[in-house]
């Protein structure tokens, strides 16, 4: 009777021992899948049924969940084809309007010319928020794939200043800048003109009076700074990177702020990191970026 007692025992162990291997095994199975882009699925190493069940219903949600991330996937691809296709669809009649008016402004004069300047500040206000949709789709975009090139970091900075040069005089902004020459870095460029963009773009916004703009070289550290006066004082500086947040009350119900938010993504997919230094009125933005290039010296020259 005692070796029957013993035999039974020894082999409800052994059931005992299998099945906790398998659960055991189905676990790492299960940590592995979630830690890593993969379709595969929990195996085990018996045929119990109870362990059976268990691996097809773990991997009947497998298989539901990785459906439902293609479908995710799909969706996302359509919706910024779509975004895409819609921005560029707005911007060229919108580019050709803005053109018309420039021009008829030139041969108007009393109330023609004020008509014509409520149409080109609305205008504006479009192209504005238009090019926060191009820089969101950007972002969504460019977390994928970016466009590595070796380009002058330093000709980028000043050509984009130059050409909202006429928007800065108009708005008497005054432009300090202090720019090491002959930057040469291996990233993306056309992310960078869109931040340089988005930077001078909230100056013109929000600035008075006068702008520093520097950018410097050490080692392999390269830090861009923008500095200015605001009209209004900025009494959280951590809120202005908050993608709903707008530092212009009167627009408040209007506005989402995205410009600064938009900036810390696209410095964020390109490795470097945002600085942000407020003083009552005073506005300061640093973006500091290592390892941009690994180009000889003797390349730049």
């Amino acid at each position: 009777m005692l070796l029957f007692l013993t035999i039974i025992s020894l082999f409800i162990l052994v059931i005992l021992l299998l099945i906790v291997h398998d659960i055991i095994r189905i676990t790492k199975d299960l940590n592995y899948i979630n830690q890593n882009d993969t379709n595969g699925e929990v195996t085990t190493s018996t045929s119990f049924p109870i362990i059976k069940r268990l691996a097809w219903a773990c991997n009947f949600n497998l298989n539901k969940m990785h459906l439902l991330k293609e479908r995710q996937e799909t969706q996302n691809k359509q919706f910024n084809r779509m975004l895409t296709n819609l921005t560029h669809d707005i911007k060229t009649p919108l580019t050709v309007s803005m053109g018309y008016v420039q021009l008829l402004n030139q041969t108007s004069t009393g109330k023609q010319r004020q008509d014509l300047q409520r149409v080109q500040n609305n205008l504006d206000s479009v192209n504005y928020y238009l090019h926060y949709l191009m820089d969101f789709n950007l972002i969504q975009e460019k977390d994928k794939n970016l466009n590595l090139k070796k380009f002058n970091l330093s000709d980028v900075l000043q050509e984009e200043l130059f050409n909202y040069y006429d928007q800065l005089t108009n708005k008497k902004i005054h432009v300090k800048m202090s720019i090491d020459p002959k930057v040469f870095v291996i990233s993306d460029e056309m992310m960078f003109r869109r931040i340089f963009q988005n930077l001078i773009g909230n100056v013109i916004k929000y600035a008075t009076a006068e702008m520093t703009v520097e950018l410097t070289k050490t080692n392999k550290i390269i830090i861009i700074t923008f500095e200015n006066i605001t009209y209004e004082k900025i009494s959280n500086s951590a809120l202005l990177l908050n993608r709903f947040y707008t530092a212009d009350d009167s627009r408040a119900n209007q506005s989402v702020g995205l410009g600064l938010s938009i900036v810390q993504s696209l410095v964020t997919t390109l490795g470097g990191r945002v600085k942000l230094q407020t003083d009552n009125n005073k506005f300061k933005i640093q973006l500091v970026f290592k390892h941009l290039y690994d180009i000889k010296k003797d390349e730049t020259n």
